[in-house]
């Protein structure tokens, strides 16, 4: 029997207009359908022999807030586990990662504007030809925004161009946190109702092709802060953008140091099914593509 994990990011009612959230009601309907064909487990328990059902992970990345007040009572009210991951960077440093200031601030300013301040700072004449990844988004000037502050500019550049704008709406880092990221009280609240938590990142960034380093830098600080402030050492690790454009370097390199520090493994976003926990790297299909979503092969 095959198995599945499910990738999710946020899930809530449309309102920040920068991302493309599940619905909740579609979650609802999710959860049923998975229901009448998988076992819902947690990832430790994919490593026992199946029952009458093949299994499914229902996997979080990134730790929104909308993950803890939408989608946790729904799986706590139906009694089924999920595994979330933990970012350390934003309670450390008070830094937000890029992807996350982007989402804000495409919510919260409107496109022209952030266009026009990149235009009058930067030179973007090569955002237009190479902006396609984004071809998804209809309106021209938010595949601009979204590939010239992910991609083009460095993380120095976005910052410097994001930064100031939210700064002006929340006044205070501890004030977007707050909003934006489930906070420590709200970890163990999960904790205890059987949430796993596992490590995402530090500071949310790619795999960089030094496996010791990045786990250095990415990692171990991570997995440390979960210690301190949880109680618990987490086993499971999904690393953020799934690794990056060095995603396959990282699943074949990161994977011995991974397994020495004692970890029993982790999640891509490669697509695909699992047999059990055959293999330290586990595929996941994006809640897009699960009925009543999407179409699932």
């Amino acid at each position: 029997m095959k198995d599945i994990a499910i990738m999710y990011h946020y899930v809530q009612a449309p309102g920040l207009k920068g991302i493309h959230p599940l619905h909740p009601d579609l979650f609802k309907k999710q959860l049923e359908w998975v229901l009448q064909q998988y076992e819902v487990v947690t990832p430790d328990q994919l490593g026992k022999p199946h029952q009458s059902k093949p299994r499914c992970v229902f996997t979080f990345d990134d730790a929104t807030k909308d993950q803890y007040e939408v989608a946790f009572p729904i799986l706590k009210e139906k009694g089924i586990p999920a595994y979330f991951t933990l970012m350390s960077g934003v309670f450390e440093k008070f830094k937000v990662p890029v992807v996350h200031l982007v989402h804000a601030a495409l919510s919260y300013f409107s496109d022209e504007e952030i266009w026009d301040d990149l235009s009058r700072k930067v030179d973007v004449t090569k955002v237009a030809e190479n902006s396609g990844i984004y071809k998804y988004e209809t309106d021209m000037f938010r595949r601009y925004n979204k590939y010239a502050l992910n991609f083009f500019l460095s993380e120095e550049e976005s910052r410097s161009m994001l930064e100031p704008k939210l700064i002006q709406k929340f006044q205070t880092w501890d004030r977007f946190i707050e909003s934006y990221y489930i906070n420590m009280d709200e970890w163990r609240t999960m904790l205890k109702a059987g949430m796993v938590i596992g490590v995402h990142a530090v500071d949310h960034r790619a795999y960089t092709g030094n496996a010791s380093q990045f786990f250095e830098d990415e990692i171990k600080p991570c997995k440390q802060f979960i210690e301190d402030h949880l109680g618990i050492s987490p086993k499971w690790y999904t690393p953020a953008f799934g690794g990056g454009t060095l995603c396959w370097a990282m699943i074949e390199q990161l994977r011995p140091k991974l397994e020495l520090e004692g970890f029993k493994g982790g999640f891509t976003t490669i697509e695909g099914f699992n047999e059990g926990h055959n293999d330290f790297w586990l595929n996941r299909f994006d809640c897009n593509r699960i009925p009543p979503v999407g179409n699932f092969v």
